[in-house]
Parts: C-alpha cells; structure tokens; sequence
C-alpha cells in the first residue's frame, strides 16, 4: 500500500518534475494542487475586473483567505502562482474578463465597442475639451 506522499511523488513523475525527488517533488505537487485549487476564484476575480497581481492579491487579503503557508498573500505568492497555471490558464483568465468587459460595453453603449467605435469616442472625447 502506497503512501499519501508516494502517491504525489508518483503523480510528479513527469518531464517537468523528474529530476525532482523527496520533497522538492512533494512541495512542487502541492503547489500545482492548491494553484489548480485556487483556479475557478481567480477566474470569478478576473470577471469581476480585479486582473492585475496586485488587485488579485488585495482581493484576496480582503476576503480574508489565507495564502499557500497560511499567511497573507503577497504579489510575488499571485505571480508565481498566475505562472503555475500557466498560458492555457492566462487565456482563459483573458477571456472571462473581456466578457465581463463586452457586458459592460453593451449595458453602456447598446453594443460591444470595436476599435473604429473607441477612436470615435476618443475624438468626441479631445473635442469637447
């Protein structure tokens, strides 16, 4: 019978971790775990226009959740985390904020807002100043 810790030692074996062992592969199993954990809030966070590191990491000590060691979180905690996830996540993370984006444009203007739209708005804007 195998083991929680072999259990994630197994899971590590990968390109990416095989040259890990002992716990280096167990810290870096779980970091993944809780990043993936971490993934449907930072998605909701990203819709709710709070996208950059430092807004994702205020956002978060202001809810009061507690970081990957049971601290506060910092900016570099977020990066790093945001990297772990990485390009398939940044994308999805993209997305769901320029839906958000789109509703908002569509509840202000009747209809989301394309480039020749925003430099009209621009030049209407530079007009009346």
């Amino acid at each position: 019978m195998t083991s929680t810790c072999d259990n994630i030692a197994i899971a590590c074996n990968s390109p990416e971790t095989s040259t890990l062992s002992g716990p280096a592969a167990r810290n870096k199993a779980a970091a993944n775990e809780f990043a993936e954990a971490m993934k449907p809030l930072l998605l909701e966070l990203a819709a709710n226009r709070k996208f950059g590191v430092s807004a994702i990491t205020r956002e978060l000590n202001k809810r009061g959740l507690k970081g990957p060691r049971g601290g506060d979180w910092h900016r570099t905690t977020v990066r790093r985390m945001l990297k772990r996830l990485g390009k398939d996540f940044e994308a999805e993370r993209r997305a769901a904020f320029r839906k958000r984006d789109e509703a908002y444009q569509t509840k202000i203007f009747g209809k989301p807002l394309d480039i020749p739209d925003l430099e009209k708005l621009a030049a209407t804007y530079e007009k009346s100043k």
